[in-house]
């Protein structure tokens, strides 16, 4: 039987480990908060896709205490993309082990590739609007899609295979996953939509329409961000990733919720709940890869630098630190 730990079982977790476990897959899932829930009850499903289900996974506190279940074929990582998180699954990490990267962000596979060159690494790409509202209860709107590719896109056959597989056990378990060659345009797309309202959504405290109604600079002001990220995409090999087109189709989602109501991303969430921010991953990395490349992106930087300081006001500890100087 193929086996799969999930590593951070907030929404998307407890989705993807109702899809694999639905597949016939022996789920673990690596709990923090929810442990005693799951543990007891299991998870709660209320989706408009699933409907509602219930199901009982292996329940862990821990990767010590989850590598007692393994070996794994898969290892999913579903938590927030914060660095440092390859060496946390470290004790998990078999030869056979494929580590599937199931987190926002931009160059965040690197950290795994360094730490398991040996392993499969698999990046995917999450569309799934879920929330835990409660330990052990999640609710799911009516889009789920993971789009997902081997990293590097020229792996080993037998890395794809078992991307292919993985897709295979989305599709058995009732979810969408599609395997691509190079999934990384996808990523460059999403991103250019996280770094621009993820990070001014958690400076203003304003959900995506409100910020739209602040003030008639707003909806160029989130254009101008996304087109930098459209040219660092470009420089770094994937001129098509982020075009016009992309951008007003992103803008329509907003716009069209005017009248109806906003939506709070992710960034927006961790601030009401003063959680860490994904600052590094989505808005960190994009400037650092466009640094490299020499493309100039000052909307990008400011709002780095904004978001770093609102994220060290939240979690200093957990923030990006300075090098030292010397002399």
């Amino acid at each position: 039987m193929t086996k799969a730990l999930i590593f951070g079982t907030g929404g998307v977790g407890c989705i993807y480990s109702y899809i694999l476990h639905k597949a016939g897959v022996e789920v673990t899932t690596i709990c923090r908060t929810n442990y005693d829930v799951v543990k007891s009850r299991g998870i709660l499903v209320r989706s408009k896709i699933f409907g509602r289900q219930e199901f009982k996974p292996h329940a862990v506190r821990d990767v010590a205490e989850a590598h007692r279940h393994g070996p794994y074929d898969y290892i999913l990582v579903c938590s927030k993309a914060f660095p440092g998180t390859a060496e946390k699954i470290k004790e998990a990490v078999t030869s056979t082990s494929a580590i599937v990267l199931a987190q926002n962000g931009i160059g965040i596979e690197e950290e795994y590739a360094k730490l398991f060159p040996n392993n499969t690494i698999i990046s995917g790409v999450v569309y799934l609007p879920v929330t835990q509202v409660e330990p052990g209860v999640v609710e799911h709107g009516p889009l789920e899609m993971f789009k997902i590719g081997t990293y590097p896109s020229t792996a080993s056959q037998e890395a794809k295979a078992k991307a292919e597989l993985l897709a295979q056990l989305f599709d058995a378990g009732g979810g969408t996953c599609c395997h691509e060659d190079d999934v990384q345009s996808r990523r460059w797309l999403k991103v250019s939509v996280n770094a621009s309202w993820n990070p001014i959504c958690a400076l203003t405290q304003c959900d995506d329409a409100n910020f739209l109604r602040s003030s008639k600079n707003a909806e160029e002001m989130i254009r101008k961000i996304m087109r930098e990220v459209g040219q660092v995409a470009s420089a770094a090999g994937y001129p098509n990733a982020v075009t016009e087109e992309t951008i007003e189709n992103d803008l329509k989602r907003p716009i069209g919720r005017l009248e109806t109501g906003g939506k709070e991303p992710s960034m927006l969430t961790d601030v009401r709940n003063e959680r860490p921010l994904e600052v590094e991953a989505i808005v960190g990395n994009t400037l650092r890869i466009g640094q490299k490349y020499g493309v100039v992106t000052p909307y990008l930087e400011l709002i780095y630098m904004l978001a770093q300081g609102r994220n060290y006001s939240i979690a200093p500890d957990n923030s990006w630190k300075p090098i030292a100087r010397h002399g």
